[in-house]
């Protein structure tokens, strides 16, 4: 039913049959009407999200944003590079070390392509081991390499001790309670916010952007190797893409719409045959477009003039329209089926 008003007076919707062979013990996603058959043929292809990642992880849960999360107010240049940071948590600024700081990122900053850069620093008290794991700084290491930030740790400890009612009390007070995804954090990664009114994948390049989880924060994607970043953040950042996660995705208030997990890694991943001539250069014109699309943002973050950005979000429009067709050949898309995703 697209109009309550109308279904209420007259009985007014779409209607169609299901087979009943599809209603088994998995999820249920009802598609009827315009658009049906391209929803099954999308449903049906073999391989999804969550078969071309090594992880989807959520971001990092420190259970005291207002003390690890600070904004930055001064940067020192040489040796020492010392930052001026204001707390929420003490209202007031302390001198760090940059070396535990971490550009931190909300959802709201990550558009298509593009993360926007924030004057947010997270305090990140984690160092890698042996084991590619990540495990928390040690008091004695902390205090003599990192003497400012272990001064201001000292200064909210009582709070951060008594977090969960009392379970942080002991040797680890000084750390996460929820420390997920501390190793995958620090490495490139494909980043989506947790809820968006459109797809708004975009690329951290270096892996030097963290993001927490939750309303506010968001999803990182590692795709396996074989698969190469870009050609997959040209997928999920299509009209295809996105048209099908609104067939299958939570809508929320206000016409957004979730990007969870949950939902995003059943979306289909046209894999590519690199044996095939043909294929391989579908590939790489994808991920030349998404090259070319990365770095208009970059040249458009930096722009000044009016009349420059104007020109470069032209050729944004451009290149976004050229990979929303490279999609739609490698999915084999008939024209119908175009005008049904371009409809919505």
């Amino acid at each position: 039913v697209d109009d309550l008003d109308a279904w209420q007076q007259t009985g007014q919707g779409t209607e169609g049959a299901i087979t009943a062979t599809n209603i088994t013990a998995a999820e249920w996603n009802f598609t009827v009407g315009r658009g049906a058959d391209l929803f099954e043929k999308l449903r049906r292809m073999p391989v999804k999200l969550g078969d071309v990642t090594s992880r989807i992880f959520q971001g990092i849960k420190t259970s005291a944003d207002k003390i690890y999360i600070v904004e930055e107010k001064e940067r020192e240049t040489g040796t020492s590079g010392r930052i001026k940071v204001h707390s929420r948590e003490k209202n007031t600024e302390f001198w760090l070390e940059p070396d535990l700081l971490h550009p931190l990122i909300k959802g709201g900053d990550s558009r298509r392509y593009h993360l926007q850069r924030t004057n947010r620093l997270i305090l990140f008290p984690y160092a890698p081991r042996e084991n590619s794991s990540s495990g928390l700084i040690s008091e004695s290491i902390f205090k003599s390499r990192y003497p400012l930030s272990w001064s201001y740790l000292l200064a909210n400890k009582i709070f951060l001790e008594n977090r969960e009612e009392g379970k942080m009390r002991g040797a680890n007070w000084y750390g996460y309670v929820y420390p997920k995804a501390l190793d995958v954090m620090p490495l490139p990664k494909i980043f989506t916010p947790d809820i968006a009114a459109c797809s708004s994948f975009s690329l951290d390049e270096t892996g030097d952007v963290f993001f927490t989880g939750g309303v506010a924060g968001g999803y990182g994607i590692l795709s396996s190797p074989e698969f190469s970043r870009e050609y997959i953040l040209g997928l999920l950042n299509s009209r295809l893409l996105e048209w099908f996660l609104r067939k299958t995705a939570t809508q929320m208030r206000g016409g957004y719409y979730s990007y969870e997990s949950r939902f995003i890694r059943h979306l289909p991943i046209r894999p590519i045959d690199f044996a095939d001539t043909a294929d391989r250069e579908r590939h790489d014109r994808m991920v030349a477009s998404v090259e070319e699309m990365l770095a208009l943002h970059r040249r458009l973050a930096a722009a000044r003039t009016d009349h420059e950005q104007t020109n470069l979000k032209r050729q944004i429009d451009a290149t976004d329209r050229r990979i929303d067709h490279l999609v739609y050949d490698l999915y084999n898309l008939t024209d119908e089926e175009i005008r049904i995703v371009e409809k919505y």
